[in-house]
């Protein structure tokens, strides 16, 4: 957790604007150095940690069995980078007759550094979006494995499985709220007097929204920036008023929110 600022001297675009970034943390200090560049003062405050978990003996079973799987999805760039390293504790060399697909591009820059028939996004996608794809549409009695966080929604293997395809999960890793105690909440949450709140995941909302709730702090006044309609919809029900939903997740996407939203401001 850490603040970051440049000189007030530096004329820039977000000169003024204090954001709070709830992202994981490896994510939060890239989105926060680039927040930083243009003006704005920001501060890190995670509320989702990525945990790496140990896989089960069936989870094992599906890494050991990779060839025999026409489709691989990769749900998140945590999970391509901790699945990438499971796979690479059993397999020498990956087997490259399947279809790799990646929900977002992050996920597909991790994947690419592998030799993998990869569908890469042209923009960050949802589950409903990547469900779209051409490539998904006719998967019956195609074997699918889905590396993935654990818990999530599960849209994708429901309708993949009512589209005739066999459907296995691994979850490599957990997301979990960090503990913080209440002088880091009330220094990020209260003290740092934010403008727009980036909170790019249903999940990192919830769990700012309960980290709140438990010591009454009101945010209601602030902006959030999430991801989705359907994150906006979390947001809204909780009687936040105003929420961007950005085009992408990339920085530069955010920047482009933040100072149209600025803008309309003014």
């Amino acid at each position: 957790m850490s603040q970051v600022s440049i000189p007030t001297k530096v004329t820039a675009i977000l000169g003024g604007i204090h954001v709070l970034i709830c992202r994981p943390e490896e994510s939060a200090q890239e989105l926060s150095r680039a927040l930083s560049a243009l003006g704005a003062s920001c501060y890190t405050f995670p509320t989702l940690d990525i945990v790496k978990l140990a896989i089960s003996d069936i989870e094992k079973q599906h890494i050991l069995s990779l060839d025999q799987y026409d489709n691989i999805i990769v749900t998140s760039q945590h999970a391509a980078k901790i699945g990438l390293d499971l796979i690479d504790s059993y397999w020498p060399q990956l087997p490259i007759q399947q279809t790799w697909f990646a929900i977002g591009q992050k996920t597909a820059n991790v994947l690419a550094t592998e030799n993998l028939k990869l569908i890469s996004p042209q923009k960050d996608l949802s589950s409903e979006e990547l469900l779209k794809l051409p490539a998904l549409q006719k998967v019956k009695d195609q074997k699918t494995l889905i590396l993935k966080g654990k818990g999530g929604r599960g849209t994708i293997s429901q309708v993949l499985t009512k589209r005739g395809a066999q459907v296995d999960e691994a979850d490599v890793y957990q997301r979990i709220c960090p503990h913080y105690s209440n002088e880091q909440i009330h220094a990020a949450l209260i003290d740092f007097h934010s403008d727009y709140i980036a909170a790019l995941s249903g999940e990192t909302l919830l769990n700012l929204i309960s980290l709140c709730a438990e010591r009454h702090i009101d945010l209601s006044s602030k902006t959030f920036i999430v991801p989705s309609h359907r994150v906006a919809n979390i947001a809204y029900e909780h009687n936040f008023k105003s929420v961007l939903i950005p085009a992408n997740l990339k920085p530069i996407d955010l920047i482009k929110c933040i100072t149209s939203h600025k803008k309309n401001l003014n």
